[in-house]
Order: structure tokens, then C-alpha cells, then sequence
């Protein structure tokens, strides 16, 4: 019998900067394996980490559990919870007012948008943070669908 495990990625993808970063640590790491085989082992690890850490949500529907954690090679990590159920999914728009310095007098303003899983017991999980309305409502989208749920704005 097949498990219904829907699992969802929460955090974006690591950036270049990270990815290169951590090639770097980790060709460090097996240099330094050669004098000092411990460090050089945890720096290969540290360096490899980013390549197969994400976080994310994972909604066992068989079981009736999700968990909010860090999945690591295809394993998540994190407390499991009762599931019980999707009252909606619901887009939040955000105004921030920014001073630019104390003696200016000129501000700006920045929106955002934050897409939230409603469960019935009031849990709101955060899905997506976005700058752009269709781009939040595109990453919705899947989640409502999958979830057979309604998409609130």
C-alpha cells in the first residue's frame, strides 16, 4: 500500500554565492584531510550541506501527521503534528514604511505578499514571501490544487 506523503518546499533554492561558497569549503575540507583528517571530514560535510538542506512541509495524509522541518536527503526533520485539515490558503499583503535617514524627511514604501496555509486548528504555516502579487498567487496556485482547497486573496 502507497503512503500519501505531499511534501513542500518552503525555503528558495540556495543561491550561486551560497553554492560556491560551499564547493569552496568543501574542496578546503578534502585539501585538509590529508594533515588533519577529522577537520578536514567536517569541513567536507559543512561544505556539502547546503547541496541537500532544505526546509520544508510534509503532509503525511495516510498517517494524519505534518511536520515543519529541515529535510535533509529526502528525510524530514522536525516534530511531528496531528493534520487536521485545510480551512484555506490565503495571500497577506504587507506595507512597510522605510526612513531613508534621521535627517531626511523622505520615506519609501515597499509591499509584499506572504501566501499562509490555514489548518482548522488556526495554525498558519508561512508558504511563500513574495514582492509581486501574480508571482505569489503563481506559487499558491499548486498548493490549492494539490490540497483541494480554496485560494483566498
Amino acid at each position: 500500500m502507497k503512503t500519501d506523503i505531499l511534501r513542500y518546499r518552503l525555503s528558495e533554492p540556495a543561491g550561486m554565492f551560497t553554492k560556491v561558497s560551499a564547493l569552496v569549503i568543501a574542496v578546503g575540507g578534502a585539501y585538509i584531510t590529508l594533515t588533519q583528517p577529522v577537520a578536514g571530514v567536517a569541513l567536507v560535510i559543512a561544505g556539502l550541506f547546503p547541496f541537500f538542506y532544505f526546509k520544508c512541509l510534509e503532509i503525511d495524509l495516510y498517517k494524519g501527521t505534518y511536520c515543519i522541518g529541515a529535510n535533509i536527503v529526502g528525510y524530514t526533520i522536525g516534530p511531528k503534528e496531528p493534520y487536521p485539515g485545510v480551512k484555506c490558503i490565503f495571500l497577506k499583503k504587507n506595507r512597510t514604511i522605510h526612513q531613508s535617514t534621521r535627517h531626511s524627511w523622505s520615506s519609501s514604501v515597499s509591499t509584499s505578499f506572504d501566501g499562509y496555509l490555514w489548518l482548522e486548528d488556526d495554525t498558519k504555516i508561512l508558504l511563500s514571501q513574495d514582492s509581486k502579487k501574480e508571482v505569489a498567487l503563481l506559487k499558491l496556485e499548486p498548493f490549492a490544487e494539490e490540497l483541494q482547497t480554496e485560494l483566498g486573496i
